[in-house]
């Protein structure tokens, strides 16, 4: 077995509760601009490490994750730096918050504090989920029109978790 240096160990431990994991997809970049549509070019500015969503019991994927490493006020007042989404399947099971709150750690870790996420009014559940995160409301606005033409509807919910 392969040991681990207390980062690699403190990093997994971050990705890993006791129901699901988070294992990472990809991380996009300024290199990967091309996987972007034009519309979505823009965020390629900055880290985006995307993660699958396992039930640790059987390894089952049942969702996705994704956090934008950046204090870039453009992208983060246009998308925020969380988006998630669990597969209907896999819904009212409680992964969502537990997928938030290990990325929400692991925000921590890259000092991306406040941490805020953009939720469409209507996404009564993916609201619930961050509020049960210990995210907090703070407004209601227009959706930015960079934010609009990624397919957000015309007003988001401003959330934002000041430290985990």
């Amino acid at each position: 077995m392969k040991e681990q240096s207390p980062e690699n160990t403190s990093a997994t431990n971050l990705l890993v509760d006791e129901i699901i994991e988070l294992r990472l997809v990809r991380v996009l970049g300024c290199k990967e601009i091309a996987l972007r549509s034009p519309e979505a070019q823009f965020l390629s500015r900055s880290p985006e490490h995307r993660f699958a969503i396992h039930r640790r019991s059987d390894g089952l994927r049942v969702g996705r994750i994704h956090l934008r490493v950046t204090n870039d006020e453009d992208i983060v007042g246009a998308v925020g730096h969380v988006g998630y989404e669990v597969d209907d399947l896999h819904r009212r099971n409680g992964y969502a918050v537990r997928a938030i709150k290990l990325i929400i750690d692991l925000a921590h870790q890259y000092k991306v504090v406040p941490l805020w996420v953009l939720i469409e009014p209507e996404n009564i559940a993916s609201r619930k989920a961050a509020e049960r995160a210990g995210f907090q409301l703070v407004d209601v606005i227009s959706t930015q029109p960079k934010a609009a033409f990624l397919g957000i509807g015309p007003q988001v919910c401003r959330y934002v978790i000041e430290q985990p």
